[in-house]
């Protein structure tokens, strides 16, 4: 949705852009001045439209760079929040296997008559 308004603010603003050029244009054209003169405002408002559409080009560019920058970090920032979400999951698994292990060798040993082991973590799966 974003997107489509950035695209429309685009086009509205080129179509400004364009419509305003070529009333200028016309404008030259249909005054009552002399060939030579219109042939130069013609190239003088060429390179005025020029040099503005290179300085709109510039700041769109800008601005493009500037929100890919930001949806580039907003990724590395969930990349890091999940990373440390399965993180935090591996080691409660590891907590919760150790800690039934130990109830298993508890109760084993129980039934045995043998000496208790403790577990470590060493044993646990990696």
């Amino acid at each position: 949705m974003d997107n489509e308004r950035q695209g429309n603010g685009l086009a509205v603003v080129f179509a400004f852009f364009l419509g305003s050029l070529f009333g200028a244009l016309l404008s030259l054209l249909f005054a009552p001045i002399t060939g030579r003169e219109t042939r130069e405002k013609i190239r003088s408002a060429s390179i005025d439209a020029k040099e503005r559409s290179i300085e709109a080009a510039h700041r769109v560019r800008e601005a493009t760079r500037e929100r890919i920058t930001d949806v580039v970090d907003q990724g590395r920032a969930r990349v890091d929040d999940a990373a440390g979400n399965v993180k935090a999951a591996v080691e409660a698994g590891k907590t919760a296997f150790l800690g039934k292990k130990a109830d298993l060798v508890h109760s084993v040993s129980e039934e045995s008559g043998e000496e208790e082991v403790e577990p470590n973590e060493e044993d646990a799966v990696s």
